[in-house]
């Protein structure tokens, strides 16, 4: 439960929360939706640089820490957005929403599911995973209500008290209950034998680690990419809102039935075979979407998209534990999930320009099919070189 219960915390620093907000945040600060749009990519790829250096240290810190680090840094991001009207006040929200809520709270329930889990690792990650969609499905209902109800700053104060008297005590006595909580409790030694622990410069040199990277980035950086211009595919289609909103209801509940199944093949084939499973359908999908022009183009789309999700989320958590064993998965994810949040920033901005220059959009959708073909024939490549 304690993976679950963080993945779906993440969720008060994730686009889809956060994109409810947009509207109010421009109209108290006085930006145009271009603007938000950047500030929200800078903070977000600065979000990533921190992640790499924070993310790592859950390789050498008590896990009872590194939580009430993240709940508490994610709980002061959200008191930040409930009351500063000044500019740099919305920085530091969006900052801190993006790197406690999307990139650490995300990065310690995966990384932990990988390191205390052997034999149903995969299950465990896909169980945890589960708090993503999850999230997505009751989520926007609830904040909206709020919204609509109390205004955005008393809203944002009740998520921050929500992750004071909810998350926080929760996340902390769930993990206790695990005898196992970080290297550095399990191997004393650990903290002082620091130059056996993988470091991410080493990483970065690594041929595995880099042909099997673009593979991983895939379904992130096209699902966000997408998404974030769902109104601009529902304006070139002559969509009625209520499809967007349906497509992403359908992407979340194949995601979360995807999840289930995902982990019991993932601990029976290993990660490894299974790559591919994870962008493959979405490959599939944007084909459809390029091409079809009815609304049911986005369906199938978003449910590939969200069974690709399901897949990615379990291959994500323990395959880096297959490759480099479980000692410096921390360092590992932390750079992975760093690069994943850089992949998030890219996307939004490459399709928008693509929209802005007018390429045709099967044109350039068709060329991500191609990138991701390309992805997977050199995960499949070096994954075998891990043999």
């Amino acid at each position: 439960m304690f993976g679950f219960l963080a993945t779906f915390a993440s969720s008060f620093g994730q686009t889809f929360f956060i994109s409810l907000f947009v509207d109010d945040i421009i109209k108290v600060h006085s930006l145009s939706y271009g603007e938000f749009g950047t500030i929200y990519a800078l903070t977000t790829a600065l979000g990533g640089v921190f992640l790499m250096r924070l993310g790592k240290k859950l390789d050498i810190v008590p896990l009872r820490q590194f939580a009430h680090f993240v709940v508490l840094g994610l709980a002061f991001s959200a008191a930040i957005m409930a009351s500063s009207s000044h500019f740099l006040g919305l920085l530091i929200a969006l900052f801190g929403l993006r790197l406690f809520g999307q990139g650490l709270m995300g990065h310690m329930a995966i990384t932990s599911m990988g390191r205390y889990f052997d034999k149903l690792r995969g299950r465990a990650v896909a169980f945890s995973g589960i708090g993503f969609p999850a999230a997505e499905i009751i989520f926007p209902s609830i904040a909206l209500f709020l919204l609509l109800h109390l205004g955005f700053t008393q809203t944002w104060w009740v998520f921050t008290a929500v992750l004071l008297l909810v998350f926080w005590p929760l996340l902390v006595f769930l993990q206790s209950r695990h005898p196992k909580v970080s290297v550095a409790e399990d191997d004393p030694e650990a903290v002082e034998d620091l130059p056996a622990l993988l470091r991410q410069r080493d990483l970065i040199r690594d041929p595995r680690f880099l042909g099997i990277l673009p593979a991983m980035l895939a379904l992130p950086f096209v699902i966000t990419g997408v998404l974030i211009n769902q109104l601009w595919f529902a304006g070139e289609r002559s969509w009625a809102i209520e499809v967007i909103a349906l497509g992403i209801a359908a992407f979340s509940v194949s995601r979360v039935a995807t999840s289930i199944i995902a982990g019991s093949w993932v601990d029976k084939l290993g990660s490894k075979k299974l790559i591919g499973v994870n962008i493959l359908p979405v490959a599939l999908g944007l084909i459809v979407l390029a091409y079809v022009e009815s609304y049911w183009g986005w369906y199938v789309f978003l449910l590939l998209s969200g069974f690709a999700a399901g897949f990615n989320s379990a291959i994500s958590g323990t395959l880096w534990a297959e490759i480099y064993g479980t000692r410096s998965l921390g360092t590992v994810r932390a750079l992975y999930h760093a690069l994943m949040v850089f992949a998030t920033a890219v996307s939004p901005m490459l399709y928008g320009f693509l929209i802005d220059l007018e390429v045709p959009m099967h044109l350039w959708l068709m060329g991500t099919v191609v990138a991701l073909i390309l992805a997977w024939f050199a995960a499949r490549t070096a994954v075998a070189k891990t043999a």
